[in-house]
């Protein structure tokens, strides 16, 4: 009877994973000087994260136009260890059973990420793809706003993969990294999907069915998508989401991906801290407590909502990263 009633305490101890696959605080950290412990300017700072419950929180290397970008990454990253190591309650991690370990002893894991391979650099890529790997990179997206030289991007409607690009694909999953397709023309996404022999994501990207814009993903993208076991995290800039621009209409993005894809396939990508217009009612990373309790008033069971929260997200990630370990 003892083991039977430690193991119950055991389970309801456990502590559900909110994972928010994008967001883009360290840029602010370098734009406006602030700390992840300032008590203003973010969306997605230290009390914003502990008051909204996010305790994966997956923090983004942004190298825009006009810099160098791979210099661009390594100064932001650079800068996130330094406030990552500044705070007690915050873990970097690079592994899912770290982030475990982590989240139950009620710690905020931070997983470091890329937007735009073109963050690598173009000469001498694969050295830098080690290098950042060893320094904590787990999660690559393809291309950010403008094509480069791995992949098309969906805003200037770029073609597909490219030689370097296919060798980058392969490279990311035998490292057990996970390939970020937000960003990626129709092209690049479907011959990622389509041959990928483990789960793929899309950070933050909502349904152009309902609402039609370049950054969204057609009902064919988020079903190959669905296919590898990957998910996608829902976008909260009011432009990406039509209609209200509110709560209810991320709860209509949802709902459209859920049942082009299945529940599984949904997640959480913010977009905070990334010059982004919010959604009306969802201002900070402290807001996300209603979006949860909007997903149940509309129908979504515990699960469906824990799943959304973050239980799709982390089992995406174990399946790419112990095929990773095997290759």
């Amino acid at each position: 009877m003892f083991p039977t009633l430690f193991l119950l305490l055991t389970s309801m101890q456990s502590v559900r994973i909110q994972a928010d696959l994008h967001l883009d605080t360290p840029t602010q950290f370098h734009r406006k000087n602030l700390k992840l412990t300032s008590p203003e300017g973010l969306e997605g700072g230290l009390e914003q994260l502990k008051k909204g419950k996010t305790n994966l929180a997956v923090e983004v290397l942004w190298p825009p136009r006009g810099v160098d970008p791979r210099a661009h990454v390594y100064g932001l990253l650079e800068r996130l260890e330094v406030e990552v190591n500044r705070s007690k309650e915050v873990v970097m991690v690079t592994t899912p059973q770290r982030a475990k370990r982590e989240i139950e002893a009620n710690r905020i894991a931070v997983l470091v990420a890329i937007e735009g391979a073109h963050g690598l650099g173009k000469q001498g890529w694969e050295a830098t793809l080690d290098d950042l790997y060893l320094k904590g990179l787990r999660i690559l997206g393809l291309t950010w706003s403008f094509s480069n030289q791995f992949a098309g991007s969906s805003g200037d409607q770029g073609g597909g993969l490219t030689k370097d690009g296919k060798r980058l694909v392969t490279m990311t999953q035998k490292m057990g990294l996970l390939l970020d397709l937000s960003h990626a023309s129709k092209q690049s996404i479907m011959e990622v999907c389509k041959n990928s022999p483990v789960p793929v994501i899309a950070s933050h990207s909502n349904a152009a069915a309902v609402h039609s814009h370049t950054r969204n993903l057609t009902d064919e993208e988020i079903k190959c998508i669905a296919d590898t076991g990957g998910v996608i995290g829902l976008n909260f800039h009011r432009p990406f989401l039509g209609g209200s621009e509110d709560i209810q209409q991320v709860v209509k993005h949802a709902n459209h991906l859920a049942k082009v894809g299945g529940y599984s396939v949904v997640a959480l990508g913010s977009d905070f801290d990334g010059l982004i217009r919010p959604a009306y009612g969802l201002s900070t990373s402290a807001d996300l407590p209603a979006l949860w309790e909007a997903l149940r008033k509309g129908g979504w069971t515990t699960e469906q909502v824990d799943g959304l929260r973050g239980e799709n997200f982390f089992r995406a990630w174990k399946a790419a990263w112990l095929y990773g370990t095997q290759h």
